[in-house]
């Protein structure tokens, strides 16, 4: 059984010197959670060459060389298809929203578990009903 948990991204960040913002390490990490749930949820609707140089990159821990030479392209046209793929998973769930909406159905059946959990003997009165 799949069993995928979808966090809010945090707006933690910490600004670097003389650039832009950067994200600090736990937000990464969530932020990589966070999309490597939605590629769970979405990656029938990607392409294979997307799926594939996703899968190498994030779950393999290939480097952009050893990516790029099993797809015979350059380490930039790896690194723009895995940053497209990402955009087109988050441009997914903005458009489709299961992932919020399976976040909220876990809440919720965890909120009905807790109240379940509460009151046996009320439960058990409602059984005989």
């Amino acid at each position: 059984m799949l069993c995928v948990v979808f966090v809010n991204v945090p707006a933690r960040r910490r600004r670097k010197e003389g650039s832009g913002v950067v994200l600090d390490d736990g937000a990464r990490l969530e932020q990589r959670v966070y999309v490597n749930g939605l590629y769970d949820l979405y990656a029938p609707l990607l392409t294979a060459r997307q799926r594939n140089v996703y899968e190498m990159r994030c779950f393999s821990d290939f480097s952009l060389a050893e990516a790029a030479e099993a797809l015979g392209v350059s380490r930039q046209a790896v690194h723009i298809l895995v940053n497209r793929t990402m955009e087109r998973l988050l441009a997914l769930e903005r458009d489709l929203g299961f992932a919020a909406r399976l976040r909220d159905m876990q809440e919720r059946i965890k909120e009905l578990e807790a109240r379940c959990g509460e009151s046996p003997k009320a439960n058990e009165g409602e059984e005989r009903l």
